[in-house]
């Protein structure tokens, strides 16, 4: 792909909530990681260096919290657009642009690995969110669940071994510190370099911070968003709209 000049044409590809959403998100769990993974490792001598920085384990725990609950206020906020997305906006929840998994996802999936190993000369035509786009957003979404729970045994453990018995904060430790090494692995690793350390977006995707991206990359990485992005703009100008 050739590099990006400004004089291409920009198309929208996210709206301003999505991308503020990103934000506090990247933010939020950039702060959860670095906190929680200084609590968790505090032998360490970076970890207790760090937190000598913050004034104490007792400042990084408050920072860890507060990390948390903008982080899971991300989740909800987005559980809520879903809904909103289907009742008032009419949407689709398993159309082109919705996020939710469908059957041509896994078509997707097997044409595309056919296209690595040279079995087909094209890509497919992947709609507003790829297959490896769902997974990603997914495990963060079913990850940030667990977390969330786990959490709130370790945030509030008097009052859930009222009712429950003792071992389940042991558990919630174990599930969480586990759970927390995941999402550090798959976000900050594996989402980073797919992502924005890809040839033809290196040094940085910024279309989730700018809301736009140039039509070749639409052309070449969403086809059939695009294909329907055309299809839409043919029938307003002819509308008159």
């Amino acid at each position: 792909m050739q590099p990006y000049s400004p004089r291409e044409e920009l198309v929208q590809r996210f709206g301003v909530l999505h991308r503020l959403l990103h934000l506090v998100v990247l933010i939020g769990f950039s702060g959860l990681a670095v906190t929680g993974l200084s609590l968790a490792f505090s032998d360490q001598s970076w970890a207790r260096a760090f937190m000598w920085v913050l004034g104490g384990s007792q400042n990084a725990g408050s920072l860890h919290r507060f990390f948390a609950v903008i982080t899971y206020a991300c989740v909800v906020i987005h559980l809520v657009w879903f809904f909103y997305y289907k009742l008032v906006l009419k949407g689709k929840w398993k159309g082109p642009h919705s996020l939710l998994p469908r059957m041509r996802d896994f078509r997707d999936m097997s044409e595309h690995f056919r296209f690595f190993f040279a079995r087909r000369s094209t890509p497919p035509a992947f709609d507003k969110f790829s297959y490896v786009e769902k997974f990603d957003y997914w495990a963060f979404f079913l990850g940030m669940n667990t977390m969330g729970l786990t959490g709130l045994f370790l945030w509030f453990p008097e009052a859930f071994t009222r009712l429950l018995p003792g071992y389940f904060v042991n558990l919630a430790q174990v599930l969480h510190l586990y759970e927390a090494l995941m999402a550090v692995t798959l976000k900050i690793v594996i989402h980073v370099v797919a992502v924005h350390f890809r040839p033809a977006v290196y040094p940085a995707d910024t279309s989730i911070f700018t809301g736009k991206t140039t039509v070749e990359r639409m052309k070449e990485e969403h086809a059939g968003e695009w294909e329907r992005y055309r299809a839409s703009q043919q029938e307003s100008a002819a509308s008159g709209k």
